[in-house]
């Protein structure tokens, strides 16, 4: 599946793996001044190129921009750079695992495939290509090596996955929650006035949404903790606060679950601030 937006000068390209005609988990990826901002899944990466050459972007395209390593981001960039030949700029993390590619679970090579093998340049802290500048900065939880890019002169946040929705109750297990909050936190420091999300799209009210998310992560770790002073077990808090679990936690052998959110909420944060 392959749906494009515009939003000014920006262009959304939604993309997914489909089942049945249905697609199983979409993400996007954004053009904005012949810039594309990540590129997508493995699975749809052919589908990618067709459109930027049938479009006429492909012409234009300057560069590809990655915010962090995982498969749905990165998936089409070696095809892209087969094809059209455009420098690709990652974090220094991120340009290590692209040159080597990590396996990963069989439910995500499921929704998004396998990622391929590409090389790539290191990510400056400020890039400017055509009228974009765009100010780097460390935003870890999601990965560790995630950042996001501000856009000094439209005043826009690339945010990659630091947001997402504003109540996130599934976590993978080698994410961090504090570390996150943390990211929030730096990335409100920055005075942007419109969200662009992997997953959420183009958010408009930019900050509410991402401090609704920092206050409902807070919210729950506290309430988990009032209960795990009650002598409730995480499984039983995870259960009273979420729910139950949905259909990919089991997929995913617990890898992605409410339960692995619930755990990191009542370790000891690094600070509650």
């Amino acid at each position: 599946m392959l749906e494009v937006s515009h939003h000014g000068p920006l262009t959304r390209i939604r993309l997914a793996r489909t089942f049945l005609g249905r697609p199983l988990r979409d993400v996007s990826a954004y053009l904005i001044d012949g810039v594309l901002i990540d590129s997508g899944p493995p699975a749809t990466a052919q589908e990618l190129v067709r459109w930027l050459e049938a479009s006429g972007e492909a012409a234009r395209l300057r560069a590809i921009v990655h915010t962090h390593h995982h498969e749905d981001h990165v998936g089409a960039s070696p095809v892209l750079a087969r094809k059209l030949g455009v420098p690709i700029y990652a974090p220094a993390p991120t340009v290590a695992i692209l040159g080597r590619p990590r396996r990963v679970p069989l439910y995500r090579w499921l929704v998004w495939g396998g990622p391929g093998v590409v090389s790539a340049e290191v990510l400056p802290e400020r890039l400017e290509v055509g009228e974009l500048r765009l100010r780097v900065f460390p935003s870890p939880g999601h990965a560790f090596d995630h950042v996001c890019l501000f856009e000094e002169r439209l005043g826009w946040l690339f945010a990659g996955d630091l947001y997402v929705h504003p109540r996130v109750k599934y976590l993978r297990r080698i994410e961090d929650p504090w570390q996150h909050l943390a990211s929030i936190d730096r990335a409100l420091s920055y005075p942007f006035t419109r969200l662009v999300c992997a997953h959420a799209g183009v958010v408009e009210e930019a900050r509410q949404a991402l401090e609704a998310k920092r206050a409902y992560w807070r919210g729950l770790a506290l309430e988990a903790r009032s209960l795990a002073g009650k002598g409730l077990r995480a499984r039983a808090i995870t259960r009273r606060l979420l729910g139950a679990e949905g259909l990919f936690t089991y997929l995913s052998g617990g890898d992605f679950s409410k339960a692995n959110l619930i755990k990191k909420l009542l370790a000891p944060p690094p600070t509650l601030g």
